[in-house]
């Protein structure tokens, strides 16, 4: 109670420090995963939870409950498809299990201020919303939920049916909310009678009158009196005074506390003894090198996914055709029959609500990786990422970390045009708790991703489309690239150009052309964008005088100006020319082959620019 209320009042004694509030308390000690003030933000989290239990094979399952108009949602309608996946029960994996989960739904009639039944949506009961995801109806039950013992009841025999693998179990309580959405709501849009209707059957009242009819065993209870249920009354009021008062005293967070807990600051490098090694489907796939020791960017990343999951079991990957398909760009080829599909597995196409999962993965100790053919549809998941995975370590007061890596490709130059051809990197760079990864090797995209795995953050892995081609030169023993970290490629003293991605073997190519015409570029490849190397950067444009910032992105809003920013808010006495950028013009990538050659910068366009302006 104490904790409670400390977090209510914004003070350090609370579950989360003072950080978190009353909307998004939790205490992951008991298993509490967190209350959410998005609604349905937290369905996929839980079904996420459930999953690493099913694959943990722990005894455990998980209790979600959310109001009825978060069964609306996008992401809660995705979750239950998730949820209910054939492949948990038909053998596909390697035990018949569903899914340990109860969708509690707490109908209190009332989503805001419109009504579920008879105004917001076409049916009557929400449960009906499980036919639509499962042919037993996910064994969904409507009960009262004014009736306490009925509650405790059907949980119960939820319970037992997920005991015996046949999860998950959906079910609706009927109750009722006594109070406005807010402090703000006048509840306008109810009645009197229909408040006095339901206050006659609370649950707390028509239970208190079972009591006094009920009799128990001398020395359990006998006969529980009026006078019983006032004592008790008065001693709760009591002791929340107390603790309220207590708490209210006490401190406020320090002002230097204000971004503790934003990261993680544990790098994992250590596997716990009973996920060290396990055992795979089949050996190991090895793959060959030229006689140069190279192989390319794709077979890096796979690579890199392969040793990682060799070597932690708690490590799995799932998302979008990434089994038996092997992945939009066969990345993933390999992986199924190495690893089995209890660890590499498909999902539907819910981006959203594979996110959510994978924040529940990694909430109850899993580290997952999620794949997401193109970041262009990462707008359809911005609210797992932005509100759940990058906030969950700094609103639970570092009670927990997100451990996860999300992979996706950017970029164009293949004509597929404005949905699928954009480069997304400043929608997540924006969201403070989320590291951003954009590496332009093989070497690096595999190092890179090691790290990331390890990483006890979320992370976003940006991969280029075409670098998957690339070859370069991959050790075949054990490394690591550090995240954080950028690399000087071309020594240069006339001009720094500052890239990612695919744009630094167009800035390397720029560079070339220009050292033939006297121009000294240096090339600094930052591969990871939060957490931004800004000293390598600095002591480049410190030496050089001039500087560029190129990428593939379009120019407004860019993480391009967020580096110029840094670089004239720390360079501006060392400066001799103005800063430039080179982008994409602000429109829509075109799929036209001469357009979109256009649109796209190159090392071309690179060269021009530079010496236009210097």
């Amino acid at each position: 109670t104490y904790r409670m209320i400390a977090e209510l009042f914004g003070k350090t004694h609370g579950y989360c420090r003072g950080v978190g509030g009353g909307m998004h308390i939790a205490d992951f000690e008991l298993g509490h995963l967190g209350a959410n003030a998005i609604v349905g933000g937290h369905v996929p989290i839980a079904a996420g939870a459930a999953m690493s239990i099913r694959y943990k094979d722990d005894n455990a399952m998980v209790l979600c409950l959310a109001g009825d108009g978060a069964y609306s949602n996008g992401v809660v309608l995705e979750t239950l498809n998730l949820a209910a996946m054939a492949q948990f029960k038909n053998g596909l994996m390697g035990r018949k299990f569903g899914i340990p989960m109860i969708f509690g739904i707490v109908n209190n009639q009332y989503a805001m201020s419109g009504q579920s039944a008879g105004e917001i949506t076409g049916i009557d009961y929400m449960a009906r919303r499980a036919a639509g995801f499962d042919t037993d109806l996910m064994h969904a039950e409507i009960v009262d939920g004014m009736d306490i013992l009925a509650v405790r009841d059907s949980v119960k025999r939820a319970k037992d049916i997920i005991k015996k693998g046949d999860g998950p179990v959906l079910l609706e309580f009927m109750t009722y909310r006594y109070k406005g959405h807010s402090l703000s709501d006048p509840l306008t849009y109810r009645d009197r009678e229909e408040l006095a209707a339901w206050r006659k059957r609370d649950a707390i009242a028509t239970f208190e009158e079972k009591l006094k009819k009920a009799k128990f065993p001398t020395g359990k209870g006998a006969k529980i009196t009026e006078k019983d249920i006032k004592a008790l009354y008065k001693k709760v009021k009591e002791r929340n005074a107390a603790m309220a008062k207590f708490a209210a005293a006490t401190d406020f967070p320090k002002d230097e506390s204000l971004l503790t807990h934003l990261y993680s600051q544990k790098t994992e490098d250590r596997v716990p003894k009973k996920y060290l090694s396990p055992r795979t489907a089949s050996p190991l796939p090895e793959y060959k090198r030229d006689d140069k020791g190279q192989i390319n960017a794709r077979i890096a990343v796979r690579e890199a996914i392969i040793e990682e999951m060799a070597r932690d079991k708690r490590v799995i990957i799932f998302g979008e055709d990434i089994a038996d398909y092997g992945g939009a760009f066969g990345v993933t080829n390999d992986l199924l029959k190495t690893f089995s599909r209890d660890r590499v597995f498909n999902v539907s196409i819910s981006e959203a609500g594979m996110v959510g999962a994978a924040v529940g993965m990694a909430m109850t100790g899993l580290k997952p990786i999620v794949e997401m053919m193109y970041n262009d549809f990462i707008m359809q998941a911005l609210g797992q990422i932005g509100n759940q995975a990058a906030k969950w370590s700094y609103m639970s007061g570092g009670q927990i970390s997100i451990p996860m890596v999300l992979r996706t490709t950017i970029g164009g130059g293949k004509g597929y045009a404005g949905q699928h051809s954009q480069s997304l990197e400043a929608l997540v760079t924006h969201i403070p708790g989320l590291k951003v990864v954009a590496p332009a090797s093989a070497y690096d995209f595999k190092g890179l991703l090691k790290s990331a795995i390890r990483d006890d953050n979320p992370v976003i892995f940006f991969e280029q489309q075409l670098i998957y081609n690339s070859l370069g030169v991959v050790p075949g023993e054990e490394y690591l690239v550090p995240i954080g970290k950028a690399k000087v490629l071309k020594e240069g003293k006339d001009i720094t150009i500052v890239c990612w991605s695919y744009m630094v073997e167009q800035s390397l190519k720029a560079a070339k052309t220009l050292e033939a015409e006297g121009i000294s570029a240096e090339v600094v490849d930052i591969r990871t964008l939060i957490p931004l190397d800004t000293d390598t950067i600095i002591a480049s444009v410190k030496k050089t005088g001039k500087v560029i910032v190129t990428s593939q992105e379009v120019e407004q809003g860019s993480f391009i100006s967020e580096i110029i920013t840094r670089i004239q808010e720390s360079c501006f006495d060392w400066l001799d020319a103005p800063i430039q950028r080179l982008g994409a013009p602000n429109g829509i990538p075109p799929s036209a082959e001469n357009l979109e050659k256009l649109f796209l910068p190159d090392a071309e366009k690179l060269v021009k620019i530079i010496k236009e302006k210097y």
